[in-house]
């Protein structure tokens, strides 16, 4: 049997939208929440909790290329943006917590943007 060091999402609040899955991060939107996942950790964001979206540029190190974010490897075909949310709860092997206020850089592609705007009422700048 497979077993995956992601948490199993119980139950989604709203119809889902797009799910998208990566080696190291998995992302799932639906039309009233937004849950980002890492290993053994899932972040879960109610779409009316969530402040504003920004590019965010990765800092490079002296060599002039891309630092390793922490677990997640720069890749091309993706970018990452910084998003503010009132309020976060978070679920991780120890129980859930909630969390006020907080900042996540996370990688999203361009196609997980533009769903992500329609059905929040985020502007969405060239």
């Amino acid at each position: 049997m497979y077993r995956s060091s992601f948490i199993p999402i119980k139950r989604l609040a709203g119809q889902l939208i797009l799910s998208q899955r990566h080696n190291n991060w998995g992302a799932t939107l639906t039309t009233k929440e937004l849950i980002f996942q890492r290993p053994h950790l899932s972040y879960h964001i109610f779409l009316d909790d969530i402040l504003g979206l920004v590019p965010y540029p990765l800092p490079t190190n002296q060599r002039g290329t891309h630092s390793v974010v922490g677990w997640l490897e720069p890749n091309r075909h993706r970018d990452f943006y910084k998003l503010s949310v009132a309020r976060l709860h978070l679920v991780n092997r120890q129980g859930a917590f909630t969390q006020d206020t907080a900042d996540l850089i996370i990688p999203l592609n361009s196609r997980f943007i533009h769903f992500l705007s329609h059905v929040t009422n985020l502007t969405l700048l060239p």
